[in-house]
């Protein structure tokens, strides 16, 4: 469920992060997210003072959906209703967060931003007082603030701690406030040694967001959960 503060505050009193009403990509680039439907958006792209914008090719878009468990669904970008938009479909019903990925010359600029209209959610606090991110029955990951730059990662089955993936099969990644454009930061992950945790370090300080990702299975499970800011 969403929370249902103030206008403009979060359940915390913080300014409403949604909002902003563009994605400021870099570079003067910013996408919108319009006609929202529940199988598909649209989105726009567009610069200051440049009435005939075009989107990028779709080849070099990509967009997915978070809804408010943190699951990740990708979207299948094609052309728009005219040439500065977009539209990416699929699992967009119960999404309250958007990811775009936009390539910028040599590499991507990545975003991930509340959709228009969606709501902060709290997150949901974990037995080290960190932030709980659910992968499945066997598996959650705890999110700890250490410091400025350090976050510890915990690892449960159930509500019992179990050891830690190996350091590279954990990618993480702290996602900036709005002030800071919602950034999207790598993070360097290492096995501390103690059995217990791993510990990701980087620029963390103002972090809002984690993105939590595993090689498991073969494949990838990812969330993207609200964290605990460091005191």
């Amino acid at each position: 469920m969403f929370e249902t503060p103030p206008a403009g505050t979060t359940a915390k009193g913080e300014h409403d992060m949604s909002e902003q009403p563009s994605i400021h990509m870099g570079h003067g680039q910013m996408v919108d997210i319009v006609g929202k439907t529940y199988d598909k958006w649209e989105i726009v792209f567009s610069e200051a003072g440049v009435s005939d914008y075009k989107a990028p090719p779709l080849k070099e878009i990509e967009a997915d959906a978070i809804d408010v468990s943190g699951k990740i669904h990708p979207l299948a970008i094609a052309a728009g209703p005219s040439a500065s938009t977009v539209v990416a479909s699929g699992q967009v019903d119960g999404a309250y967060r958007v990811r775009v990925r936009v390539w910028h010359g040599t590499h991507f600029h990545t975003r991930e931003a509340f959709l228009p209209g969606a709501a902060p959610i709290e997150a949901v606090m974990g037995p080290n007082g960190g932030s709980l991110a659910t992968f499945d029955e066997s598996l959650q990951v705890e999110v700890k603030p250490i410091d400025a730059t350090t976050w510890e990662l915990f690892f449960l089955k159930g509500s019992t701690p179990v050891g830690p993936l190996a350091a590279d099969a954990v990618v993480v990644q702290a996602i900036g406030p709005k002030a800071e454009d919602y950034q999207i930061r790598n993070l360097k992950t290492e096995n501390p040694g103690n059995g217990k945790t791993l510990v990701v370090e980087g620029k963390i300080k103002d972090a809002v967001y984690a993105r939590i990702s595993i090689a498991k299975d073969g494949g990838e499970v990812v969330r993207s959960i609200p964290i605990f800011l460091a005191n």
